[in-house]
């Protein structure tokens, strides 16, 4: 991607969506559907932007399997050893309290979260198992596969067939919210098919790619920087308010069919949109190096800190220590940022030792 505005805002986007997800594990629930909304939106959309121009074969199965492994390659190590530590924490409940039927289920466990099928596996046994967060990658390896299709069919759509395929989508991801809804179902089997399920979460990351299509055919803006603060400072408003929503579970839109996904929807690819053409103050806010050098470290840290604060809930309950909310978050949220920066620094020796050998 040459345009470098567009990468610091929306990196700088990446971050506060990665603080939220850190935050919604210490104890702000509802900022992780919109956090999740938010990374799927930019997943979408920076993937258009970056890929659009490049020439690519034709789509097929085999070349989106390796399309797919190459996307979740660098981020697979550092899943496979936080799965051996969150696997620790099961062996050793299962050595107080052996029993065959726990051997089995941990067995299944690390097979399906090895091959990242956690979201493919109607039983939440399987969802959050050993590393929770895990199921995100699960859902963005299937995304990955489908987006050469995806970008196949959309770069062939003009600007109003594009605002009307990610209009249909919308409508048709509301509609089978509304459905259920209405249909008086609850509980995990709807938390599932909204919030989880990865046939649900391509309907979202759909509409984030024809944003990002029609990014690329958009014209100049020419609003003024004052006024398009105020129209950022409206979508984060608007964002704000969709939370509220959510958190307080206001009306049909706070029931658990919306809440996860389609309610944060509309907010989060606006969001995006705004933050991408990057003529406000909150985009330039965004931009500044603290942000970008927290989404830098946003992955690694992703995959590390729910087993982290696992491991520091032993660790507290052992020494029978307690600490306020926000020491605790603080806390984790350090840490996190101190495992990730050494796993960054350690997987770039790595790849410059690789480099070496390669060049000899």
């Amino acid at each position: 991607m040459t345009d470098k505005k567009l990468i610091s805002s929306l990196q700088g986007l990446r971050a506060v969506a990665f603080l939220s997800v850190v935050l919604s594990h210490c104890g702000a629930p509802w900022l992780g559907p919109l956090a999740i909304s938010v990374f799927v939106a930019l997943s979408g959309f920076l993937m258009t932007c970056n890929y659009y121009d490049r020439p690519r074969t034709a789509p097929g199965l085999r070349s989106a399997m390796v399309f797919s492994l190459q996307k979740i390659r660098k981020l697979y190590p550092l899943h496979l050893i936080m799965m051996a530590a969150a696997l620790l924490l099961v062996l050793k409940g299962l050595l107080v309290q052996p029993s065959a039927r726990g051997v089995l289920s941990c067995a299944a466990q690390l097979v399906v979260s090895i091959f990242l099928l956690q979201t493919w596996i109607p039983s939440s046994r399987f969802w959050f198992c050993l590393n929770g967060v895990a199921w995100y990658l699960s859902v963005q390896a299937f995304l990955y596969a489908i987006f050469p299709w995806l970008l196949a069919v959309l770069k062939k759509a003009d600007t109003r067939r594009l605002r009307c395929i990610a209009a249909a989508i919308f409508c048709a991801q509301f509609l089978f919210s509304f459905a259920i809804w209405k249909a008086g179902l609850s509980g995990k089997a709807v938390f599932y098919l909204t919030y989880l399920c990865p046939l649900f979460r391509a309907g979202d990351f759909a509409i984030s790619c024809c944003m990002g299509c029609l990014y690329r055919s958009r014209k100049e803006e020419r609003i003024p920087y004052g006024a398009f603060s105020l129209l950022e400072l409206a979508a984060v408003l608007f964002s704000g308010g969709c939370f509220f929503i959510a958190a307080r579970q206001v009306g049909a839109l706070g029931a658990v069919a919306f809440r996860y996904n389609v309610l944060f929807t509309p907010s989060a690819v606006l969001l995006v949109w705004l933050l991408a053409v990057g003529k406000g103050v909150i985009s330039r806010l965004l931009s500044a190096k603290p942000f970008l050098w927290l989404a830098g470290l946003s992955p690694y840290g992703f995959l590390i800190h729910q087993v982290l604060i696992r491991y520091m809930e032993l660790a507290a309950n052992k020494l029978g220590l307690t600490a306020h909310p926000v020491v605790w978050t603080l806390t984790v949220f350090l840490l996190t940022l101190c495992l990730s920066s050494f796993y960054k620094a350690l997987e770039h020796r790595v790849r410059k030792r690789h480099a070496k050998a390669a060049a000899r």
